[in-house]
């Protein structure tokens, strides 16, 4: 799976990303605003992302 980060929410989810030990073992950044998320378990990813008013998208990678 992916993790696209709108640009207009990068700031907020790079403070959520520094200080969240989790994020920092489950995701890989692949470009400034795409990351290779390493888990099947979406629902504490977007639990911390919606809670914090990050805008995303996730995308399945083998549909692209």
């Amino acid at each position: 799976m992916k993790l696209y980060i709108r640009f207009g929410s990068l700031a907020k989810f790079q403070r959520l990303f520094d200080s969240n030990e989790y994020l920092q073992v489950i995701l890989s950044q692949t470009k400034s605003n795409v990351y290779f998320i390493e888990t099947d378990d979406l629902s504490e990813v977007r639990r911390l992302l919606t809670g914090n008013n990050i805008k995303f998208d996730i995308k399945d990678i083998t549909q692209l």
